[in-house]
């Protein structure tokens, strides 16, 4: 039940029907409904209990591309990785500068041959949970996050 109250006569009813804007019986005033979150919820624009909604539903693992907590997504992440891991691009996405410049001598050291390396661990990066991501490479305090 939801009760209404009018802004024009000050007049409280409730009605049980779904209706989000009532009329006031007495003077015909359209009128707020006195629980605003409940009907916000009922209307769809909050999610109901505060829980995030993802593309599979509450509780579900959020997708590759989506911004964690940290604001960092693992889908980029992972595809700087591959794409341009021999340059640390992944690195300083993440913004861990020092094993992004690591990266880069490790390239030049090897003449390229790091890239293999980087490659894998864009895969790695892909295929891992959002939670894992976020504890491994994000809110580490090692200079150099590794597999």
């Amino acid at each position: 039940m939801i009760t209404y109250r009018c802004p024009k006569c000050g007049l409280e009813f409730s009605s049980t029907h779904g209706i989000f804007s009532p009329r006031c019986p007495a003077c015909g005033q359209i009128c707020e409904s006195q629980n605003q979150t409940f009907s916000q919820e009922q209307q769809g624009n909050v999610p109901p209990y505060g829980q995030p909604q993802y593309a599979y539903g509450p509780g579900a693992e959020p997708g590759v591309f989506d911004v964690g907590p940290s604001g960092k997504s693992r889908g980029i992440a992972g595809l700087l990785g591959i794409l341009l891991g021999y340059l640390g691009i992944h690195y300083f996405y993440m913004e861990k500068i020092t094993a992004g410049i690591i990266c880069i001598i490790l390239s030049i050291a090897t003449c390229g041959l790091w890239s293999i390396i980087t490659l894998i661990q864009g895969i790695v990066i892909l295929t891992m949970r959002q939670s894992d991501f976020e504890k491994k490479y994000i809110y580490t305090t090692s200079t150099f996050p590794f597999f």
